[in-house]
């Protein structure tokens, strides 16, 4: 019996899959902030890197189907980013006061790193944020484009354009506009999985059904055939997306009665971009504070305890955050509408 996916499911548990998607970012940073495991571990929790793809996916499809309702490209612009900068301004603050009280605060410095900036000069900051303040000004552009013609050979074609790109050597005589261009490629080689996303959108609201089997093994073997005939450094994690999501969603299928757990996913989908945010942040701080006490605590040995402690504070940052970001747009669109009627 031939098992099908239903591409509404996508749409359907968007939330939760984000949620999925946020935890594999957090458990991936375990290892790079200093928690020690077995090699294998290591390399399993590395690939949790993708959960920023499928964000990006989802973000895709999501700003299709926002862009198809016709809304002005004014209020969809100011929609974007609104609901990207309450929450990172919000969970900036914490974090400021804590720089102030170490004597560590520099506004120029955090000036730069909040404006995103930061990131595309020194590297520096919530990469991810950055990323999505061009990718959102590009995406009507790119939302046009796909109506040219044939919406999945036009975005193939983006896809590989976008990958050639960021792969190809470019070799500037200046070393701060190399810095740049690095950062560029870095970021942008990421950019096919919403690419995709947007492409596959009308087909996730048609409720398309797809070979599951198709799904996972075709990817797969492009992802294989890649890397052997063109270089294992080719930036194609958009190729393993399409996999992992049917798996997610599959496995979201089966889990989605189970109460507690799938509510706690879907939350984590809810709070996803403040707990990516929490994570990066509360690391470096907790780090700092507990480093006095690193060589006589046994409890600290390994970073288990420091990173057990990111998680839990993150995710009590993350809900703070997020009701307050809801509040804060929940009066926006009241006084909006407010004066729509007058």
């Amino acid at each position: 019996m031939t098992l099908c996916v239903d591409l509404n499911l996508l749409s359907k548990y968007r939330t939760p899959l984000m949620g999925l998607a946020a935890l594999m970012v957090i458990f991936c940073h375990a290892p790079y902030y200093g928690v020690v495991m077995p090699r294998v571990v290591h390399e399993v929790l590395g690939r949790g890197n993708l959960g920023v793809d499928i964000f990006l996916f989802l973000s895709g499809m999501g700003c299709w189907y926002s862009l198809f309702k016709g809304v002005s490209l004014k209020q969809w612009y100011y929609r974007r980013f609104v609901r990207i900068f309450i929450p990172y301004l919000l969970m900036q603050i914490p974090f400021w006061i804590w720089k102030l009280c170490n004597g560590e605060f520099s506004l120029s410095n955090e000036v730069l790193v909040f404006s995103t900036a930061g990131f595309w000069l020194n590297h520096v900051g919530a990469w991810y944020v950055a990323l999505l303040v061009p990718l959102y000004l590009l995406t009507p552009p790119i939302y046009k484009i796909l109506q040219f013609g044939n919406r999945l050979l036009l975005a193939g074609l983006l896809v590989v354009g976008l990958t050639v790109v960021c792969m190809w050597n470019i070799d500037m005589l200046s070393g701060s506009v190399h810095a740049v261009i690095d950062n560029l490629q870095w970021a942008f080689r990421r950019v096919p999985s919403y690419v995709i996303g947007m492409a596959v959108a009308p087909m996730v609201k048609r409720g398309v059904k797809v070979n599951a089997l198709a799904m996972i093994v075709l990817p797969l073997a492009l992802y294989i055939a890649i890397h052997t005939l063109i270089g294992k450094d080719t930036p194609v994690h958009w190729c393993l997306v399409i996999p992992i999501l049917t798996v997610l969603v599959i496995f979201l299928t089966m889990l989605k009665d189970t109460g507690r757990i799938y509510r706690f996913i879907s939350w984590m989908g809810i709070v996803s971009l403040e707990s990516y945010l929490a994570n990066i942040y509360l690391s470096g701080m907790i780090k700092d504070a507990l480093a006095p006490l690193r060589n006589d605590c046994l409890l600290l040995t390994g970073g288990y305890f420091e990173y057990a402690l990111v998680i839990v504070l993150g995710m009590l940052l993350s809900w703070m955050v997020s009701s307050m970001s809801k509040l804060i747009l929940t009066k926006q669109r009241g006084q909006s509408k407010t004066g729509q009627c007058i």
